[in-house]
């Protein structure tokens, strides 16, 4: 009895030694190549099994060092602990010498984790901007398209994924382009100005590489665009009704003035907008992003007092007609053909009288 004593008591003092220091592990990829992102997460929790822990709200830091012969410190990020006890952090890799790197939690008293944590790991960055070869002139007049010829060794057919950008905004893609059997590639990217562009490669495996095009000159005068239209009379209680067939682009869609119009539309998407945002001097406008299918139009008086003829006209659109479906879509009654207009009194008078007439004769 007395050695069972003992040992509880032994267990017991073990456990107590071990309460404080928590279990928390990190993770890192293996292997990063040199542009993307390398992203470290964590947690105080395995398996979901119960482990001595720190609160949500701990915080400390992710060092990053450089590991190849001697290891110095290249950034670090301080992480938080959430309520499901993970945390993670993102290192930039961008200008990064290939090699091997280390990355090392942090314990800030050198027994807040358990002997048993994972606090280091080993990551080897890749650079693969060597293997693009770019055959397309950097300097380019401007035609209206960036021409992108190049080729990616050790790629093949496997196809190049592409993104151009412009000052920050995002001009092509990303977008996957096909490569042969050697890596070559040969795209052109409609651009509508000059200036300098970035263009990003990557395949399935992440980042490659990534090359700027300076484009000189300026496009030419921009050709009027056609405007087609239709009208139909609308008042308050009797809308009108259209329905444009687009084309794919920008359509844009333009009421008459004289009346302060007000312009609910339906696009492609089934999304209802209402748009009033001008008065009786100036017609209402709209802009869709059109895909090619149709969008119907309802127009109606901003006052119940006024009522008149609207006409609707649109560029980049095939037609535009009345439409006498698109009172449904929208939830209102479908039209009736108008009911004939009652006699006047006189008129009725006259005919009842002749009727009475005709019957005594």
């Amino acid at each position: 009895m007395k050695r069972i004593a003992w040992l509880t008591i032994i267990v017991a003092m073990m456990l107590v030694g071990t309460a404080s220091a928590a279990y928390v592990s990190i993770s890192a990829p293996q292997t990063v190549n040199v542009g993307d992102p390398l992203k470290v997460t964590g947690t105080t929790i395995v398996g979901g099994l119960p482990k001595p822990t720190v609160n949500p709200g701990f915080s400390t830091e992710i060092v990053l060092y450089r590991a190849q012969y001697m290891k110095h410190e290249i950034a670090r990020k301080t992480i938080v602990v959430q309520e499901d006890g993970s945390f993670s952090t993102t290192f930039e890799t961008d200008g990064l010498e290939p090699g091997q790197y280390s990355i090392e939690l942090i314990d800030p008293t050198l027994s807040t984790f358990g002997g048993s944590s994972t606090k280091q790991r080993t990551v080897t960055l890749v650079d693969r901007s060597g293997s693009i070869t770019i055959d397309s002139p950097l300097n380019q007049d401007f035609d209206g398209t960036l021409d992108l010829r190049g080729k990616i060794v050790d790629l093949g057919d496997a196809g190049a994924r592409v993104l151009v950008e412009r000052d920050g905004f995002t001009v092509y893609g990303p977008k996957y382009v096909a490569t042969d059997k050697n890596g070559a590639f040969s795209v052109e990217v409609p651009i509508s100005e000059g200036g300098s562009y970035e263009v990003t490669f990557s395949d399935n495996k992440g980042y490659i590489g990534d090359a700027e095009f300076v484009v000189t000159g300026t496009p030419g005068p921009t050709p009027t665009e056609a405007m087609i239209s239709a009208s139909s009379p609308a008042s308050r209680s009797a809308p009108a009704y259209f329905e444009v067939d687009t084309k794919s682009g920008t359509v844009k869609i333009m009421t008459s003035a004289g009346i302060d119009w007000v312009v609910e539309y339906i696009d492609e998407d089934g999304e209802s907008h209402k748009v009033n945002n001008k008065g009786m001097l100036e017609p209402e406008t709209v802009e869709v992003a059109a895909k090619g299918g149709p969008v119907y139009v309802k127009v109606y008086p901003m006052s119940y007092n006024d009522s008149g003829t609207v006409q609707i006209s649109a560029t980049n659109a095939d037609t535009v007609r009345v439409s006498q479906t698109a009172p449904g879509l929208f939830g209102d009654a479908t039209p009736t053909p108008a009911q004939a207009a009652p006699l006047p009194a006189a008129l009725a008078l006259l005919a009842l009288l002749a009727v009475v007439f005709a019957r005594r004769g």
